[in-house]
């Protein structure tokens, strides 16, 4: 019986399941998958699966690598595999032919990239891996790197044509060339980008690569405005691939990655430059174009959080990162993690392949040697698996990261909460940035509350106990009832001047502690903790990004509060007093003046989800939300911000981690030779 004439519910009755052979004894062995042509899109699919490997030394294999989304897991396709050896593009007899179940999703890219004469060779995780073996897939998670970066292009499906994606997809082309033909690519150096900021966002009109650029945006405009306003770019970004913790090595690593959407092929490139003159269009040129052209704010919002951006730029990093350019680093693991899963979500099957998804592409995953384990079984496995690698990633001796503490947040994921340390990040979406971020590649460090003391790790013989060295600051006293920063985005004058009020009343007890002399070195600089802990002592403006509060920062509190209480004022006054009153406060000049305090209020975000605390001693600062009296503060070695733990009852040394922390006075390493170095044990 021919099995192209079977009834498909009856093809598991004819026809074996295909069963896969051991990889063999190389450490680099792998299957590699040969896709038989059809002009027929509706005819079975065909396959040969074969054993190869990757050389040490040397070209691999030509293969093509396919980056895309299984979907819901479901079985709801065949694919007829062939023995190895036969040849023709007609299926065998039933005696010798197999089949393996694949999911539709892998049933809809094979028959795209199925050719019509040729042969194609393939290299798809969903067969070439024998799902059902644990110990291989260990082993080939361990090699995904490799393959991806070994094989002769890299194919990243984003699904059948859909939501007008054919004209997103030409929009993208049309965009894309013509900033490439503009130049644009070779200001993606360190020495030109800031040539590339000052086009784009503080234009000479005299220059002429300016106006071109200019115009270029204008174009945009009018290619991009109907696209956005039916939302077919948004749907095109809401594609389940962008969603996947896995794409970012397979897109990351070949050379040479091809777009392919429905029947429409694009260089990645083209969609990197066209969607940074997108941004450019709705920041500088489009709000009023955009607007008028029926788009809402709110859809233009929506572009700020497209996914492509870090996509793209972890890709140019290991790209220069592996042609040795220099200066060129490429992402560590922590950078990936803070990159999917700090205010942003990326989805994994398995838990753990929140980890093991990034080995491939992370340039120090040899040096923190974290080994794919699928064995390991339930959440209780995961736990362990996420514990080993947080302790490698903070006490790794040559990139260890202290700062991998400040993704430890609560509460944990459900599940894992109850096997987790209390230091241990659980990676899960959404978590909140640091309030201390610090671009490393461009921008100097800030705060330094070690000093030059260096990471110091303390052996411990239990696995779920982190050992580091470093200084007690000081035991907190009081803690803001209040509930932890929240802005809404508008003035919050109420919510924020609470929350200063809090700060002004724990600065006055301060100043009458006796012991206040040793936290502070004077108290003009005791006063100057009422507008630095608010903010942080991190001061932003849209020309300097954010820096360390300046002198002047006392001023730009003093107008942020008037012009609060103002606003709380006419919160309560007719609309014809309102007008009075604004006119009597001199708000439209004062605006103009940049008087009114608005950096200093933007600048109050970075203390949202934080509470004010007072210490015995008299430092202020701010805590994490479930800090409470009777917690410490501590400095480890390597630390740039100070941390809050909790006292193990009963336990002398032992503590449980609470949250990352501002503490003023001691930013820049002052309780340095001020306390003991000590051995403290995270639980």
């Amino acid at each position: 019986m021919n099995p192209t004439n079977i009834d498909p519910a009856e093809r598991e009755e004819h026809i074996n399941s295909y069963s896969y052979s051991a990889l063999g004894p190389f450490k680099t062995g792998f299957r590699l998958l040969e896709l038989f042509p059809s002009s027929d899109r509706s005819a079975p699919l065909t396959c040969r699966l074969f054993l190869s490997s990757l050389p040490e030394v040397g070209p691999a294999p030509p293969y093509t690598a396919l980056s895309y989304v299984w979907g819901d897991g479901t079985m709801t396709h065949r694919i007829f595999v062939r023995p190895a050896g036969t040849e023709g593009s007609g299926l065998p007899g039933s005696a010798e032919v197999t089949t393996l179940a694949i999911t539709e999703s892998m049933h809809t890219v094979l028959v795209h990239l199925r050719d019509t004469q040729e042969m194609v060779t393939l290299w798809a995780d969903q067969l070439c891996i024998n799902q059902e073996d644990d110990v291989e897939k260990s082993h080939q998670v361990q090699l995904m790197g490799r393959i991806y970066a070994n094989a002769k292009q890299v194919v990243v499906w984003l699904g059948p044509a859909a939501d007008e994606s054919d004209a997103v997809m030409e929009a993208w082309r049309e965009i894309g060339q013509a900033a490439r033909d503009l130049g644009l690519e070779q200001y993606y150096t360190r020495e030109k980008l800031p040539l590339l900021h000052k086009m784009m966002f503080d234009p000479e009109p005299d220059d002429p690569v300016t106006n071109r650029f200019s115009a270029l945006v204008r174009q945009a405009v009018d290619v991009f405005l109907p696209l956005i306003r039916d939302n077919s770019i948004w749907k095109w970004f809401c594609r389940p691939w962008f969603e996947r913790a896995w794409v970012i090595q397979e897109f990351c690593l070949c050379e040479y990655v091809l777009l392919a959407c429905g029947e429409k092929r694009l260089d990645p490139a083209l969609v990197m430059l066209a969607v940074q003159i997108m941004g450019v269009s709705a920041s500088r040129h489009g709000s009023p174009e955009y607007r008028d052209g029926g788009v809402l704010l709110e859809q233009l919002d929506q572009l700020t959080s497209e996914p492509t951006t870090s996509l793209f730029g972890s890709r140019q990093r290991r790209q220069k990162f592996d042609r040795g350019e220099p200066h060129a680093r490429g992402d560590q693991l922590h950078m990936l993690l803070k990159k999917l899963y700090v205010e942003h979500d990326t989805k994994t099957t398995q838990y753990r392949d929140r980890i093991y998804s990034l080995l491939g592409l992370a340039v120090d995953a040899e040096d923190l040697g974290i080994t794919p384990d699928y064995i390991a079984a339930g959440n209780e496995g995961t736990a362990r698996i996420l514990t080993d690698a947080a302790r490698k990633m903070i006490t790794n001796p040559a990139s260890g990261r202290i700062d991998i503490l400040c993704c430890s947040q609560f509460p944990k994921l459900p599940g894992l909460a109850d096997h987790l340390p209390s230091w241990v990040p659980d990676w899960r979406g959404n978590l909140q940035r640091s309030f201390y971020k610090v671009n490393e590649v461009t921008s100097p460090h800030i705060f330094a509350a070690c000093g030059n003391t260096a990471l110091q790790p303390v052996p411990s013989y239990d696995p779920r106990v982190l050992g580091l060295r470093g200084f007690v600051v000081d035991t907190i006293e009081a803690v803001s009832p209040d509930e932890p920063l929240a802005l809404s985005g508008d003035f919050d004058a109420d919510i924020i001047l609470k929350y200063l009020a809090q700060i002004n009343l724990f600065a006055d007890i301060a100043m009458a502690k006796s012991t206040s002399a040793a936290a502070y070195p004077s108290r003009e600089r005791m006063a100057e903790a009422r507008w630095r802990v608010p903010i942080a002592d991190l001061y932003w403006t849209r020309k300097t990004s954010t820096k360390r509060a300046p002198p002047e920062t006392g001023v730009y509190h003093r107008q942020a509060v008037e012009a609060l209480e103002f606003i709380r004022e006419c919160a309560a006054l007719s609309d014809e007093e309102q007008t009075r009153r604004f006119a009597e406060f001199r708000w439209r000049e004062k605006y103009r003046n940049r008087e009114l305090g608005g950096d200093y209020r933007e600048s109050l975000k970075c203390a949202i989800g934080k509470r004010p605390f007072l210490t015995q001693n008299g430092y202020l600062g701010l805590a994490p939300p479930d800090a409470r009296p009777g917690d410490v503060v501590v400095v480890f070695g390597g630390g740039r911000i100070p941390f809050v733990l909790r006292f193990e009852i009963g336990e002398e040394e032992r503590f449980a981690f609470i949250g990352e922390a501002y503490c003023d006075g001691i930013m820049d390493g002052e309780v340095v030779g001020k306390r003991e170095l000590r051995d403290l044990f995270l639980v």
